[in-house]
């Protein structure tokens, strides 16, 4: 290979390992030229030159600190689900609130029924510290009874709701869904996460389902487990209240 063919696959690689940089430091946060550069074993000069070049191609955005960058809502579906609906800044601030008090991946869905669907379960917002997470804190499994998130939905809407496309029921088990609808807490496992759910409701109505998932040492301990169910009860509990003050005005 030549000296003129090797330079452009240097820069594509340091370009890549900057992005790649980006979303290891937290996709959804913004993040300093020193510490990208750090990660990506680039010099900052080099760095803040490819950064520049990523919002030129809308990979990256300034962050609202000097000198700091986040991934664009383009470059952030690279790793993992997009959102299906717009988020609210009511959402966001739940989410961001209870990451910051569990330091778990933190997701918001919407359920709803639609012909050639059947029940289903979108994803409003998600925001993961860490890019492996953000997959399974979307929770979008084809089996709804797989999921902590599809769990919620199954045992807290009504039965017109919990059918498929063609009319078939969706159950869980019954000592399982008694299990959730009195803890308010369904859970769930992949071979690398973990997952709890829990409903957010209007009145008796389920509105949106608020899930955190993190890693299985993040799970190990029980008590950790327990106040990690607490946060996410309270955070729902919360969004509740907040939204029907809103809806009350």
């Amino acid at each position: 290979m030549t000296a003129a063919a090797a330079q452009p696959n240097r820069s594509a690689r340091a370009f890549g390992r900057v992005l790649r940089s980006l979303a290891q430091l937290g996709a959804d946060t913004e993040h300093q030229v020193a510490d990208v550069a750090h990660i990506a074993g680039l010099r900052p000069g080099h760095a803040s030159r490819l950064l520049l070049t990523a919002v030129e191609e809308g990979f990256a955005e300034p962050g609202e600190r000097y000198g700091a960058y986040r991934l664009t809502c383009d470059a952030a579906v690279l790793f993992g689900p997009a959102p299906v609906r717009t988020s609210t800044p009511e959402i966001t601030e739940t989410l961001r609130a209870l990451h910051q008090d569990t330091n778990l991946a933190v997701a918001w869905h919407v359920p709803g029924w639609r012909p050639g669907t059947g029940l289903h379960l979108d994803l409003v917002d998600v925001v993961s510290p860490r890019p492996t997470l953000r997959a399974d804190a979307a929770q979008q499994h084809h089996d709804l009874s797989r999921t902590a998130a599809g769990r919620i939905a199954l045992a807290f809407l009504p039965p017109q709701m919990t059918s498929t496309a063609d009319g078939r029921p969706l159950r869980l088990f019954d000592d399982l869904a008694q299990a959730v609808i009195s803890s308010r807490i369904a859970a769930s496992r992949t071979t690398s996460t973990r997952s709890l759910s829990t409903p957010v409701q209007r009145g008796s109505a389920l509105v949106a389902t608020l899930t955190v998932t993190g890693t299985p040492d993040q799970f190990a301990d029980d008590l950790t487990v327990q106040e990690h169910a607490v946060l996410l009860r309270r955070a729902a509990a919360r969004s509740s209240q907040s939204r029907a003050a809103t809806h009350a005005i």
